[in-house]
Parts: C-alpha cells; structure tokens; sequence
C-alpha cells in the first residue's frame, strides 16, 4: 500500500500531542498508567479523521514512544511488570483503530453516495457545459447514452472528428453502431455490455469508425455507467469520451512495418517470419494440414556483386523477390533473412507434394535472364525443403531447411533438397 504522506504526518501530530499530554503530567508529578493511553488515543483519532494513512502514521509514533520506555521501564514501572498490559493494550489499540477505520469508511461512502444522488439529479444539459468547459481546445468528444430511450447526445467535438457537420448531435445506438468498423464491432459491443453488467468499472477500448468521407477513423473510446436502476441494477445512463487517435495508429503501423519488413524488398524479415512460422505450426496441430519451408537462394550471387557492383545486386535481389512472390499464394509468406537468403512458408497444405510442386515452379520461373548493367544475366536457384513435425519449432524447422539447401548445392545446383523428415 502506497502511504499518503500528508494523513500519516497528521495522524503522527496527533499521537505527538498525546505524548506531550503524558510527558506534562509526569512533569507534574502524576505518573499515569500506561505509556499508551494519550498517544493511543491521538492514534485512533487520527485512524477516525484521516483513515488508514492517519493511523499508520499514529501507531508509528505510538510505538516508537512505548519502545522508548520498554528501554527505561522505570517510568511506568507498574505497566511493565508483565506482559500482559503490553498485549491488552497493543490488541485494543489495534481493534479500535480498525473500528474507527470502518466507521470513517462507512462515512465517506454515505458522503459519496449522497454527492453522486445530487449530481445526477442535476439537468443532462447542465453536465454537458460543465464538461464541454473542461474539454475546451482538445480533441475529445463527450458523449451521454440514455439508455433507455436508445439515444445517445454527442458534442461537437465528435462532429469534428467524423466530419460531420458542425454542432451537437443527438444519434441512437443503431446508427453510432453501424459507423463501427465490422470488425471491430463485436469486441466493441462486448466491452460495453461487460461495462453495463458491472463486470468492470468502465471501458478504454480502440477501434475503427468510418467518416463522412469514408475514411476509417480510430478512435480511443471510454465510458462508464452512471446511473443504475435501484431495484434491478440494470444500467440506465452511461457517459464517456471519445478521441481521434488516427495519427498515432499511423505511426504505429508505420514502426511496425519498418520492424516486421525487409527494408530493400519490402518482403517480410526473420522477426515476422518466426512469427508467422509459429502461428502455422499452431494451425497444422488444430487442422492436421501441412506446414513447409522453403530455404531458397540465388546461385552464385557474390559473383553478381563483385562483377557488377552492389547496386546491381540490389536490383537482382529486388527482381527475385517480385518472381517469389509471383509463384505462391497470397496466403504464403516470402521472407528475406539476409544477402541472397529467401524463406518460403506454404501453410495450410493437404498434401506435402504441394510444396514439391512450388519448388519446381520456383525454379523455373526465376531461371528468366535478368537485365544488369546494360547485359543480360542468367540466374538459377537452390532449394531446401522442410516439413513441419510435432516436436519441432521454427529455429529446428530452419535449420532442416538450411540443411536440405546446402545439399542442393552440393549435388550441382538449380535443384532441390527434401530434408530427411
């Protein structure tokens, strides 16, 4: 628990006044009882004013007095000749401390609940302002849903945002619904009705809204209930916020794709590649259906680099890239790892020949002579294949793939390799 530090000062000054009451009376000459009595009734004070925080702060100078006279047990020689003072008054100090807690809870509830009973007594129009003042210059829209009557106020804000024209709106749930990105909307619906039952305080949720324009819009939406029926529980007003996170959504996609996309190909990396590897191992063991890996680069590569230079090698790999891509599916995945280093991921196969099949396509296509430095290029391929098992992932998966392509080369080249199994 995180201490408040103002309430545990002022709960410690109360319990200090108790001590100096105690301090003046021995002065005085009378010897009280206990070392507790004074600075534990300052402590269940402060629990009584200031909650826990107070009495924390409280029963901490409390007890650093009692530890001090332990040490020179003299000066309440009667308290301290047994135990069984201390214990009796520790246990009461503590139990009525937390009574005192309780009824200070109870209290500040009974406050609570009579401030929010006024608050909504008040004019719908009347918050509006209110928080229209609040929001004034921002980007976010307020917006009331009457629950029962199935409508919903908006401010001007939200206009804005939709491109709407300007001014207050007043929309029912149907049609704010039916702006929400299809799917986006039952995640959306979801958040909101856990919201209503009570399941949790509120909702933050983000998702898509289409514009006057017909642009999809992204939008931070949060609300809360406000108003419940007493008997039923059932929610009858909700109020929240809407803000236009659109700029933010591009710049993360854009940061994602820099981190998941080959920057020369734009096909994706090795992180996107093992991601997707993973997600359809997780799909073959649900399906039964095939997962391969094709290991794929471009026959004496370096030779093109070195002969013709690197931008040339660029424009080939760029080339091989769009030739890959040409001979799977739009489902598949064609990744550069590096250098001339392509992977081919073939998920989903009912049967394994089809990557058979791919390979041989691959190798055919991508054999086409290429344009370079005014000269033509003939190019040729190798090829190792691997096939997903159930006790694999996708670093072994690679590996097997790796290893089939290097026997491709072995056995001269412009072929292809299965890997054991």
């Amino acid at each position: 628990m995180l201490l408040r530090i103002r309430p545990a000062l002022y709960g410690a000054g109360l319990a200090l006044a108790g001590v100096g009451i105690l301090e003046l009376l021995m002065i005085a000459g009378w010897v009280p009882y206990s070392p507790l009595g004074w600075p534990g009734l300052g402590t269940i004070a402060a629990a009584a004013f200031f909650g826990v925080h107070g009495f924390f702060g409280g029963a901490t100078v409390a007890l650093s007095y009692y530890a001090v006279n332990l040490a020179h047990q003299g000066r309440f020689a009667g308290f301290f000749a047994s135990v069984q003072p201390s214990v009796t008054w520790l246990a009461a100090l503590l139990i009525l401390g937390g009574i005192a807690i309780a009824f200070r809870g109870r209290l500040v509830r009974a406050e609570s609940a009579a401030a929010l009973e006024q608050s909504l007594r008040e004019s719908v129009r009347a918050a509006h302002e209110r928080l229209e003042k609040a929001l004034d210059g921002s980007s976010m829209a307020l917006w009331d849903a009457d629950l029962r009557a199935g409508r919903v106020f908006l401010s001007e804000a939200w206009a804005e945002i939709v491109g709407s024209p300007s001014g207050d709106l007043v929309a029912t749930v149907d049609e704010l619904a039916a702006m929400v990105h299809p799917d986006d909307l039952e995640a959306t619906r979801r958040a909101q009705i856990d919201a209503m039952k009570g399941t949790r305080p509120g909702y933050a949720f983000e998702h898509r809204v289409r514009s006057a324009s017909g642009e999809w819009k992204w939008i931070l939406s949060r609300g809360q209930v406000t108003e419940r029926d007493p008997a039923s529980g059932r929610a009858l007003r909700m109020i929240g916020t809407n803000v236009d996170i659109t700029d933010r959504k591009r710049v993360e996609e854009a940061l994602q794709s820099v981190a998941y996309t080959d920057s020369l190909t734009g096909l994706a990396n090795r992180v996107a590649l093992a991601d997707r590897v993973r997600q359809a191992m997780a799909r073959s063991r649900r399906s039964g259906n095939h997962v391969a890996l094709l290991y794929i680069d471009i026959d004496r590569f370096k030779r093109v680099n070195d002969e013709l230079g690197h931008a040339a090698g660029d424009k080939l790999l760029g080339i091989f890239a769009m030739r890959l891509k040409a001979c799977v599916r739009a489902s598949d995945t064609v990744a550069r790892l590096g250098g001339d280093e392509f992977v081919v991921l073939i998920d989903d196969m009912k049967e394994r020949e089809n990557a058979v099949r791919v390979a041989e396509k691959i190798l055919r296509e991508t054999r086409a002579p290429v344009s370079l430095e005014a000269s033509e290029r003939a190019i040729t391929t190798s090829i190792g294949i691997a096939y997903c098992g159930e006790d694999q992932n996708e670093e072994e998966l690679l590996k097997r793939a790796d290893g089939a392509l290097y026997e491709a080369k072995r056995s001269g080249r412009n072929a292809y390799r299965i890997a054991d199994r």
